[in-house]
């Protein structure tokens, strides 16, 4: 048998370690001295802690690693937890590298808002009425560019031309925590045919304070900020009724993420509301 110092020579871990997986019972030693309290290891207690490194490198805790050990484990609840730990670790590179890419997208607005001269210019338009083929989803922003795929591939069964420019609609859902309730639309020349995913409707006549600006569909875009200045200090008032819409024109070229965008927030005169 091997003390503790020699055993942690072997397996290069720290003595410091192997008291401790003693004390929580994951790996206890093939003898301890009851007078002195030396611990005693064999050889063969290598691959059993071999076996622990290797859980733990995969990513489970001590205490998952103590029931992969047990004896009554079975194979098929072995595959079970290795399973869901695969899923797990899938879903956090998936939430990381969305993350990463929203750090990227922020700091290439950073430059692009350090390269302009002055803020967005904001005009008051009347937009005329138009027919749309629409579909709606709660979802979070990150889905739109999916969504706009989507429309897209009913607009090519239906016949009609594209590109057409997308427009979003932000219907709100003050219940919802991660998601909003929004609409996608394409002008078409045409009513077609609804089904359970798609419609056809005619978007109203509507008064909006409008901006133009750059801007990518699947994050948020400070350009609001200007338009709330502007409503306050021109006397308008944000129309209730009407969802504000982005419309995404044509995509920015040499780059397909980030759109040429007209922002429209609904606007009546101050006093004009109910």
């Amino acid at each position: 048998m091997f003390k503790i110092s020699e055993f942690s020579k072997l397996s290069q871990v720290p003595a410091k370690t192997l008291r401790f997986y003693d004390q929580i019972d994951l790996l206890k030693p093939a003898y301890t001295d009851q007078q002195s309290g030396y611990r005693y290891y064999k050889s063969e207690q290598l691959l059993d802690l071999h076996r622990i490194l290797a859980f733990k490198d995969l990513g489970f805790t001590l205490e998952q690693i103590k029931q992969l050990l047990n004896d009554n484990v079975s194979t098929a609840e072995i595959r079970g937890m290795l399973r869901l730990k695969q899923a797990e670790l899938h879903s956090l590179i998936q939430s990381e590298m969305e993350r990463l890419r929203r750090i990227e997208v922020r700091l290439e607005q950073i430059e692009r808002k350090s390269d302009s001269l002055s803020h967005c210019e904001v005009v008051v338009k009347k937009v005329e009425p138009l027919m749309v083929a629409t579909l709606k989803e709660t979802t979070s922003r990150a889905n739109i560019p999916g969504l706009f795929e989507e429309i897209d591939e009913y607009l090519k069964w239906n016949g009609i031309p594209l590109p057409v420019p997308h427009i979003v609609m932000w219907h709100g859902c003050p219940e919802c925590e991660s998601s909003i309730d929004l609409e996608i639309a394409c002008p078409i020349p045409r009513k077609l045919q609804d089904t359970a995913r798609f419609r056809t409707m005619e978007l109203p006549e509507l008064t909006v304070a409008a901006v133009t600006h750059i801007s990518r569909p699947d994050m948020d875009t400070p350009v609001s900020i200007d338009l709330g200045s502007w409503i306050e200090e021109n006397g308008y008032q944000i129309s209730p009724e009407m969802p504000s819409r982005e419309i995404y024109l044509s995509p920015q070229e040499g780059n397909k993420l980030w759109y040429v965008t007209e922002s429209h927030m609904p606007i009546l005169r101050a006093g004009f509301m109910q």
